[in-house]
């Protein structure tokens, strides 16, 4: 959501306020912004496919910490 939409800190203190952010939600975010990425660039081509390259390695060394800490599943 706020990859593609400009919404104030205020706006995210409120909501973080009514919706606490779940354990894991930063290591989780690229994936979620990895898919409307994808999809764009499928879409409309362009500057899509060097974001999405970027969040894969970002996403893959997330994984690798995880795996050298001895973690499971992003977010768990």
């Amino acid at each position: 959501m706020s990859w593609c939409a400009s919404l104030s800190p205020a706006f995210w203190e409120g909501y973080r306020e009514l919706i606490p952010e779940d354990e894991g939600f930063r290591d989780r975010a690229p994936l979620y912004e990895l898919y409307h990425k994808l999809n764009h660039y499928n879409l409309f081509g362009g500057g899509y496919a060097s974001d999405a390259l970027g969040l894969m390695e970002k996403l893959a060394r997330i994984g690798d910490k995880r795996k050298k800490g001895g973690g499971g599943k992003l977010g768990v």
